[in-house]
């Protein structure tokens, strides 16, 4: 048995693989692989180094930029923004400060003396969540440095019955340890009192701190 690493209920074994074992919780949903098969920091940090992810990436930018017209429609009175999960190359950052917002950027390993005390008017993770060993120390973080009334946009690949878990390409890259589903969301949205103000059901939620 394990403590989930969302809602520390006890969770039972799923899925195994060669290499990983997945948990499922039932109490919120999520799924996780246990902290003692996670990558080392070391090894973790060289495979994001790997990525692309660059202003040259045009993929990687629309990526963002498709969510921009989203994020306008669904929150108000948003100027001080920080990217949690930032990465080695900020993208975002500079992609919203171009949209007029104020943003600054966070990462435990490209930028981790970033002031998390805020109160920021919202927090954008994007491609993060999933690579949360403790989303709920994470979480606590989050909320943590939003105003009230503040926003946190969420980026991350939602796990559904339609799509067989083994054979979901999201679960094979070895960085990845948390899976969420629309239940484990809404779960989150009741655990630390946000109100959900959009989500596509696919990967990408919007909530309002209560």
């Amino acid at each position: 048995m394990q403590r989930c690493s969302l809602c520390h209920k006890p969770s039972i074994l799923k899925w195994s693989t060669s290499t990983r074992d997945y948990f499922h919780c039932h109490h919120c949903d999520l799924v996780f692989v246990p902290k003692e098969q996670h990558l080392g920091p070391t090894e973790e940090k060289a495979r994001y180094c790997l990525h692309d992810n660059t202003l040259e990436n045009s993929g990687y930018v629309r990526m963002f930029t498709d969510k921009f017209p989203i994020l306008a429609a669904h929150w108000q009175d948003v100027v001080t923004v920080l990217d949690y999960g930032s990465g080695p190359g900020p993208v975002l950052v500079e992609l919203l400060n171009r949209e007029g917002y104020r943003a600054v950027g966070y990462d435990p390993y490209f930028a981790p003396d970033t002031d998390l005390a805020g109160p920021y008017d919202a927090v954008i993770s994007t491609e993060a969540f999933e690579h949360f060993s403790s989303p709920a120390r994470e979480l606590h973080r989050i909320v943590s440095s939003i105003r009230t009334g503040g926003y946190l946009a969420i980026m991350t690949m939602l796990r559904t019955d339609q799509v067989a878990f083994l054979d979901w390409w999201y679960m094979a890259d070895p960085t990845h340890v948390a899976f969420y589903s629309s239940h484990t969301l809404s779960w989150i949205a009741e655990a630390y009192r946000l109100s959900i103000r959009y989500s596509n059901n696919h990967d990408f939620i919007i909530y309002q701190k209560d």
